[in-house]
């Protein structure tokens, strides 16, 4: 009866051993540390005034970010909504008309109808951020922007961290992984 006992011990362990062992890694990019899933990777990349890099989520996805004083704040414009009655008079040479959404009654229409993110605030790491989702999952972006990390020289350091047309399955990744952000500033 002691060996049926310590066999079903050992087996319990063993089982137990291979359930607590973590699909998430740490990426440790000095300034600033993410908890993603396995297999996502770090790319160098070369900014010119600020620190910049990548993060490979698969060989479709990829992530990008921006450390310094001129951060993407990750703004969507206004979308250039014309009245269809104007088609004709657009000079192709200066305009791509795919960039422009014709509509009957342009006074009629909410720009906002036609933006792809939707904005949301949250903190994170104790700081105010601004996170963006898109609307329809898979077409727009999905980031976070963080407009004060902590004073560099003369100015503010900012931050930001995007994708741009994820899949559905990273996009979910992605925004539960933001929530695991901490900055570390360097002295």
């Amino acid at each position: 009866m002691k060996i049926i006992s310590g066999l079903l011990l050992l087996l319990f362990i063993g089982c137990a051993d291979k359930n607590s062992k973590s699909d998430k890694q740490i990426l440790d990019f000095g300034s600033f540390s993410i908890v993603t899933p396995n297999g996502w990777t770090k790319i160098k990349a070369q900014g010119v005034d600020s620190y910049v890099g990548r993060i490979a989520i698969d060989n479709i996805d990829t992530l990008h970010f921006d450390l310094g004083w001129y951060s993407n704040k990750l703004n969507e414009y206004e979308p250039t909504i014309l009245d269809s009655s104007m088609i004709s008079s657009i000079d192709t040479s200066m305009v791509d008309k795919s960039e422009i959404i014709f509509v009957k009654n342009r006074m009629r229409v909410d720009p906002d109808k036609y933006k792809k993110n939707n904005v949301s605030w949250d903190t994170i790491d104790g700081r105010n951020a601004k996170i963006v989702f898109p609307r329809k999952s898979g077409i727009g972006t999905t980031g976070i922007y963080i407009d004060s990390l902590w004073q560099s020289g003369s100015d503010v350091d900012r931050f930001n961290l995007y994708g741009d047309n994820l899949k559905p399955t990273n996009e979910k990744l992605f925004l539960e992984a933001l929530k695991t952000l901490k900055f570390h500033k360097k002295k």
